[in-house]
């Protein structure tokens, strides 16, 4: 995912026709869906690491003599873990899932984005070969894959060529 869109990979074929069909674009339960990634996610995990702190949950360490950043990481995420499986309705897990709704993911925004998908409609277009919106996914695919022996520089160039063919 990035600025142009997002790419979903799977094992088997996804039935985007079907969930098109069923109104996949909807407001309703998009929070709990939201949440439920968020609780997998390391945004919510980090927030919530500024929020122990803060709380005083974790040692930062005496004045002039911090701890190092992945100690507090540490520490707070095995809190997070904690919490999580202990006590899912913690009020710091609250503010940290909040947090990353309305500052990092702007539910605002997020609903008048899928408001103006609804309000248009969606054409699904399969291609042959990658479409040039297509392309800023794939180079970001590309370069944090790194199980190819071939270099970054010359796996975008054979996509370019693709593109153009």
């Amino acid at each position: 995912m990035n600025d142009y869109g997002f790419e979903l990979l799977s094992e088997s074929p996804i039935p985007i026709e079907e969930n098109l069909e069923e109104d996949l674009f909807r407001r309703e339960n998009l929070m709990d869906d939201i949440f439920a990634s968020i609780n997998e996610s390391e945004m919510g995990k980090r927030r919530f690491r500024e929020i122990a702190a803060i709380a005083g949950l974790v040692f930062q360490g005496y004045p002039g003599k911090s701890i190092p950043t992945r100690h507090l990481q540490a520490s707070s995420g095995i809190i997070y873990g904690v919490f999580e499986s202990y006590d899912p309705d913690n009020l710091l897990l609250e503010q940290a899932r909040n947090e990353v709704v309305q500052l990092q993911m702007e539910k605002n925004r997020l609903y008048q984005v899928i408001e103006r998908i609804n309000k248009h409609e969606i054409h699904l277009i399969n291609t042959k070969k990658i479409s040039p919106f297509a392309f800023p996914i794939m180079v970001d695919r590309l370069s944090r894959n790194n199980i190819s022996s071939e270099n970054l520089t010359d796996r975008i160039l054979r996509l370019q060529v693709e593109l153009l063919d």
